[in-house]
């Protein structure tokens, strides 16, 4: 596995890095399906196995941090390990105080005395600028955490928050959803900020699973690629893209399979293959999927650009939105 070294910091990351959200320790919510602990040890197993050392988690997946670092036990020091504040006082900001005792309680839950890279999940959970980065400074200090970074901040909120200096943004970026390559990207590699790319397959539907709709599992139709009617889970009020979504997907389809190389392994290829994104985050169900998302392949430049070509009118649908699940935008 390749490993690159994030801007900025000593992080040599594997450039896939596996998403955690899916650690819920047999309690399943709306997104994921129950997965026990021995099967999210098991993935981790694979993940070293196959020499992928990046793993992200969030104080608002619920039973992550902790199924993290049970399966982290004897470790530890083999790992990089990424964690996100927010959520776990609902959608309040927090101050330095509480910061202070966040990062207590997920050094607590991972079992570990240090966070590699801790991340702000949102841009609404700092409550004063000044404050926070003083906090956080104070955290690297203290050796409780190496780096901090943020998630999901667009143009204005990495503008407005540009003396915070971070390492790093988190962002939803696919082939279905390229709304940061109008301003965030740019902003990101002008100023050597890494983009770490989640949400690569689009919640499996670059991995050409889905071919309608209907085959798509409730739980996953909740973003802004779906209409919000009928029984969808969504909470953004808008009429979607689903015409534009699966013509897309049948002509990625297409491509692929002249090409002979699997869809979900050009998906990611794709997003390596762009500006500022050193590394992808990627679940898995299962080991084998560990062992299928590791294999990085290189796509010619021609490949590169029909991809995108083929995303288009998708992209223009979308427009700026960052946000896939909430309207007004939370990324702006």
């Amino acid at each position: 596995m390749e490993k690159v070294t994030l801007n900025g910091t000593d992080l040599n990351v594997s450039r896939i890095c596996l998403g955690c959200w899916q650690f819920n320790n047999g309690k399943p919510t709306v997104n994921w399906e129950s997965q026990e602990l021995k099967e999210s040890k098991a993935i981790v197993d694979k993940c070293f196995e196959t020499g992928i050392n990046f793993f992200d988690t969030a104080e608002g997946y619920a039973g992550s941090e902790e199924t993290l670092g049970e399966c982290l036990k004897g470790r530890r020091r083999d790992a990089i390990v990424a964690t996100k504040y927010g959520f776990g006082r609902g959608t309040e900001p927090y101050t330095a105080e509480q910061i202070d005792q966040t990062v207590t309680k997920s050094l607590t839950k991972m079992q570990t005395d240090y966070i590699d890279l801790l991340q702000i999940h949102f841009p609404s959970f700092i409550k004063d600028k000044d404050e926070t980065i003083t906090e956080l400074k104070r955290q690297v200090a203290l050796g409780r955490i190496r780096y901090y970074g943020v998630s999901n901040f667009g143009p204005k909120n990495l503008e407005n928050y540009a003396d915070l200096k971070p390492v790093s943004n988190q962002m939803g970026y696919n082939l279905l959803w390229r709304s940061v390559e109008y301003e965030v990207q740019p902003i990101c590699k002008e100023r050597g900020i890494s983009i770490l790319a989640y949400s690569p397959l689009q919640q499996g539907l670059l991995s050409g699973r889905f071919n309608s709709i209907d085959d798509i599992p409730v739980g996953r139709r909740r973003g802004k690629l779906f209409a919000d009617v009928g029984d969808s889970p969504a909470r953004h009020g808008l009429p979607g893209c689903e015409k534009e979504v699966f013509e897309a997907v049948n002509r990625i389809k297409s491509i692929c399979a002249r090409e002979n190389i699997n869809m979900a392994q050009a998906s990611i290829a794709w997003l390596l293959q762009q500006d500022a994104v050193p590394v992808v985050i990627v679940g898995a169900k299962n080991p084998e999927q560990v062992v299928a998302n590791s294999k990085i392949i290189k796509l010619s430049d021609s490949v590169v650009k029909e991809l995108s070509d083929a995303t288009e009118e998708v992209k223009a649908k979308v427009g700026r939105a960052l946000d896939q699940w909430v309207d007004p935008d939370r990324c702006e």
